[in-house]
């Protein structure tokens, strides 16, 4: 009987043992399970350990920094609407001047706005030096004949268009008309008539006396819309006239609150007692548009552009933003005007 004790004492210590290490297994897993809870990972989820997680970033984090995946925002212009257009030109323009005429082209989409008041749409205005344009694409349609070379127009064109140099518009027409102003003039006045528009050219640009020379608002924006076609002389003419208009960056009164993501290229002319003017075209990131505009107050041309602007959506408060990509953008006898003078 002495004999058995040990095994009592045996067994004994060793159900305690297993107890203990049973006790030990439950501990350790509930302390696993809270620690996965309070780091916010699903109970049953693997953690990297430190010999797993990867290596720190040398570039600290900067929440200004660009993110290399965001999409480009780019400003583009509000869609051109014909009657809130309209009604949002009665309503700021007319305050500024008595009389006026205005014309914008998509020529993309081919839609055309043309808004007046106390103008008629084929109203002619005085302004004598609105024909640069004309002037540049026939010079460019003689290249074309043969009739001339581009080396002899270029530096003139260049002159005429982006610094406004009248005295190059009137060397242009001479050469035009093989040394005669006339005949050039004439030439200039049939490349318009072909292309199924009329226009009043009855003196030199850089005169300053005798008969003037007449603008209709729908006729810029006739020229600028086949120029922005490709169909202005040629596909490839029209591509370099348009290059060279939009060149033509200066402290014009369109100049006036542009955003930096919008270029484009204008003809203005803005005299004392004449009309002021201009036609040119506007390229946003998304798309381009023609503008044509006539007034009868010189001296409010500035407020009228400046107030034209904001309203197509060229500056604040208009501009919307957009995440759009940027696309591949590839006729009336004159009437008698208010002097009973006739600009034909």
């Amino acid at each position: 009987m002495t004999k058995k004790k040990p095994d009592i004492f045996l067994g004994i210590t060793m159900g305690m043992t297993v107890l203990a290490v049973l006790l030990l297994l439950v501990i350790l897993i509930v302390q696993k399970s809270s620690g996965n809870k309070k780091s916010g990972v699903p109970s049953g989820q693997t953690v990297l350990d430190s010999t797993e997680a990867p290596a720190p970033s040398d570039e600290t984090d900067d929440p200004s920094a660009p993110s290399e995946t965001t999409t480009p925002v780019v400003v583009d212009l509000k869609p051109i609407d014909e009657k809130s257009l309209k009604a949002e030109l009665d309503d700021n323009i007319e305050p500024l001047s008595s009389q006026w005429d205005i014309v914008v082209v998509d020529p993309v989409v081919g839609t055309r706005i043309t808004a007046n008041h106390l103008v008629g749409s084929d109203k002619w205005m005085e302004a004598n030096k609105m024909l640069p344009v004309f002037i540049m694409a026939t010079a460019y349609q003689k290249v074309a004949d043969g009739t001339l070379k581009e080396d002899d127009i270029a530096n003139d064109i260049k002159a005429m268009i982006v610094e406004g140099d009248t005295e190059a518009a009137d060397r242009l027409t001479a050469l035009i008309g093989g040394g005669d102003a006339a005949a050039g003039m004439s030439a200039v006045k049939e490349f318009a008539s072909n292309n199924g528009m009329t226009i009043s050219y009855n003196r030199a640009l850089s005169a300053t006396s005798g008969r003037p020379n007449y603008y209709m608002a729908s006729i810029g924006a006739d020229v600028l819309d086949k120029l922005c076609r490709g169909e202005l002389v040629s596909k490839e003419a029209s591509a370099k006239m348009r290059e060279i208009l939009c060149t033509k960056r200066t402290t014009e009164p369109f100049d006036t609150g542009l955003k930096s993501a919008v270029s484009y290229g204008f003809i203005t002319d803005i005299e004392d007692k004449l009309c002021g003017c201009t036609m040119g075209i506007v390229n946003t990131p998304t798309r381009s548009f023609v503008i044509s505009i006539a007034c009868y107050d010189p001296k409010t041309m500035e407020n009228v552009l400046a107030r034209f602007t904001q309203i197509i959506g060229l500056t604040e408060p208009y501009f919307t933003q957009t995440q759009t990509e940027t696309p591949d953008i590839s006729t009336t006898e004159p009437t008698e005007v208010e002097t009973e003078v006739s600009p034909a």
